[in-house]
């Protein structure tokens, strides 16, 4: 169930989804997305009614709409990263996901979460399994981040609202405990959103290859849009001796152009030039970030939240930058409090910037975990993520 070191088929799509990074992962006719709708399969379940009022929002509200979540199909995951749609709802993409009793299958590798106030509503998928299906029974798809683009305007046309792309981690399960996964590389699943409000599946499409290398980069780890740019960052394991956090890189692409791979330009310490092979790290492994983070524009500055040297931390991280590439300043925020540690796993804290607190501060949560599944089984809210309020950097 864990993200710090740990999802088929096709070619490109339209101008939201695509996260080619290497070299020759690109097909030689790559087609976009066909604009017309397909017939609805995922539906919400409940409905949530228009909100009228707006509550005093903070921490312990949301925390309190956490507590009383009581889903069939949700009683406990972990990441959650967010993003808000066009019509103001958020939607949150979570990784293992526990479910109810009698819900089978009773875990499944990702599911989704829209909210609207203090309802929130649970995506359905037509078999009943996660979101984002599993490349096989051993190897699974674990998201990382989560972005909203709008649509094409032939797309618009058509009757969608949103682009929501998801990055997830292929990951494979292994079958030694909790900690034997091995990340197998970055895809992108793509959702449209039309009149009714309901996310579809469109597309998947295979970032990176398949790969065994334990210090390959994780393109995906966090991502945001800003502008007219689309920003896709990446961590790395050096696996050099008393290294536990990451490397960072950064790659961006136009938001109208993400299906041009001329487009695409990675950072190498100087400009943005065309070959990912040339990118350098913004950050060091050394105070280094988890494999999962958060890099968002608030306030005009550049914000990534993590923990610090990687997710065996017990401080949570800010990192300010004037610029996507740096350089950071890093900055602690926020130490497990009492509440947040269940006495194994907390890990995984991210920003979420969309959400206005009245206090004016930064809302983070920190995803929890045990390694006793029988417990998480008995007792999902173990599992479930908590939030905090931080200053804003």
């Amino acid at each position: 169930m864990g993200h710090d070191d740990p999802v088929p088929r096709s070619s490109l799509l339209l101008s939201a989804a695509v996260l080619l990074l290497v070299a020759g992962c690109v097909p030689s006719a790559a087609r976009d997305l066909d604009p017309a709708p397909q017939p609805a399969g995922n539906a919400l379940s409940p409905q949530c009614p228009t909100v009228s009022e707006r509550p005093v929002v903070s921490a312990d509200l949301v925390n309190q709409v956490v507590a009383r979540a009581d889903l069939p199909g949700w009683q406990a995951a972990d990441i959650g990263a967010s993003a808000r749609l066009a019509d103001g709802r958020l939607v949150w993409v979570f990784g293992d996901t526990v479910r109810s009793a009698g819900t089978e299958p009773r875990i499944v590798a990702n599911s989704m979460l829209l909210s609207a106030g203090t309802c929130i509503t649970q995506l359905v998928t037509p078999d009943g399994g996660p979101v984002v299906p599993d490349v096989t029974e051993g190897e699974v798809r674990w998201p990382m981040s989560v972005v909203v683009l709008p649509p094409r305007p032939e797309l618009a046309r058509a009757g969608v609202r949103d682009v929501v792309v998801v990055l997830c981690g292929r990951t494979d399960r292994g079958d030694g405990g909790p900690f034997d996964f091995e990340f197998r590389g970055t895809s992108a699943a793509v959702f449209v959103v039309g009149d009714n409000g309901v996310p579809q599946l469109r597309e998947i499409v295979e970032v990176t290859p398949d790969s065994g290398d334990l210090t390959q980069v994780n393109w995906g780890a966090a991502a945001t849009v800003q502008d007219d740019w689309f920003y896709v960052y990446g961590t790395r394991l050096t696996g050099r001796p008393g290294e536990f956090g990451r490397q960072l890189f950064v790659a961006r692409v136009p938001v109208g152009t993400p299906s041009d791979r001329s487009t695409w330009r990675f950072w190498d310490g100087r400009t943005w030039q065309p070959d990912q092979a040339r990118a350098t790290p913004v950050l060091g492994a050394v105070g280094g970030v988890s494999q999962t983070l958060s890099v968002d524009q608030v306030d005009g500055e550049w914000v990534a939240v993590s923990k610090r040297d990687g997710d065996i931390s017990d401080f949570v991280y800010t990192w300010t930058a004037p610029a996507p590439t740096g350089p950071w300043t890093p900055r602690r925020a926020l130490e497990s409090p009492a509440g947040f540690d269940t006495g194994e796993l907390t890990y995984a804290p991210l920003a979420h910037p969309e959400v206005a607190l009245t206090s004016g501060r930064l809302l983070v949560s920190v995803s929890r975990n045990t390694t006793d599944l029988g417990r998480l089984l008995a007792d999902p809210e173990v599992g479930r993520p908590l939030f905090a309020e931080i200053d804003r950097p």
